[in-house]
């Protein structure tokens, strides 16, 4: 019994936040007499939640995995970037100015040019995902790389080891903890930049289902598929967070 009052103690010292923002947002609705099709307040979207769930999981599945395998390709194709800016000056003056053109354009201006390209489908949302992730993942793990301690980098200069040892042995795992704080940033928009791609594409997720539900003026149901969106951006958040905190405590 303790223990369970302890755990709302918690749990409401936690997320008592979210109960305030509910109950504000009910009372603005209430205020300024907003009709259901320009603001409906939180419990007309929890029913339309509860109505709808096995359609809101269907397309939050879709928008994931294109989300988690965009978030994957930028964070890998990041940190090669990174690795061969960091082992030589010629390829850090080809890759650095592509990163930087990458992250001058913004992404969603890509999105119908890549569109006419690749087609209307999952692999050009995985795309446009790896392409937002691939800048901070780049920036962070080139800044890791380059924080080397400067003693470490010394003794492998006196045991004569070569750059590419000095690279696996030294430098990556020194560059970890920026590979993860990427990943925690990028994890929470990436759902977003998936959503984004679908409802300026039509292609099938949550994204679409927010296109289609505002186009049939069911305002609740828009909001159910953007909150759904927004608490999988959370989730994915803390994952990081928590692969993070696990990565720091080892190196540390």
């Amino acid at each position: 019994m303790v223990n369970l009052s302890n755990m709302l103690v918690s749990a409401a010292r936690r997320w008592w936040w979210i109960v305030v923002l509910l109950l504000a947002w009910d009372l603005y609705v209430r205020v300024k007499g907003f009709n259901v099709i320009v603001l409906p307040d939180p419990w007309t979207v929890a029913r339309a939640m509860a109505a709808d769930w096995p359609t809101l999981l269907e397309k939050l599945l879709l928008t994931l995995r294109a989300a988690v395998l965009g978030l994957v390709a930028g964070t890998v194709l990041g940190t090669l970037g990174a690795i061969l800016a960091w082992s030589s000056r010629i390829l850090s003056g080809i890759v650095t100015p592509l990163a930087m053109l990458v992250r001058s354009v913004p992404f969603i201006v890509f999105i119908p040019i890549l569109s006419r390209f690749m087609g209307y489908n999952t692999m050009m949302e995985i795309f446009v995902v790896t392409m937002f992730s691939f800048f901070p993942t780049f920036v962070l793990v080139s800044s890791g790389l380059a924080g080397m301690p400067q003693a470490a980098s010394d003794l492998c200069l006196v045991y004569g080891a070569t750059r590419w040892r000095k690279l696996i042995l030294i430098a990556l795992p020194a560059a970890m903890p920026q590979l993860f704080a990427s990943m925690r940033i990028t994890a929470s928009f990436a759902v977003l930049a998936a959503m984004v791609a679908e409802f300026l594409t039509g292609i099938d997720g949550l994204g679409r289902l927010f296109l289609l539900a505002r186009g049939d003026l069911e305002a609740e149901r828009a909001m159910a598929a953007s909150i759904v969106a927004a608490a999988c951006s959370l989730i994915l958040f803390n994952l990081a967070k928590f692969a993070e905190t696990a990565v720091n405590r080892r190196m540390s």
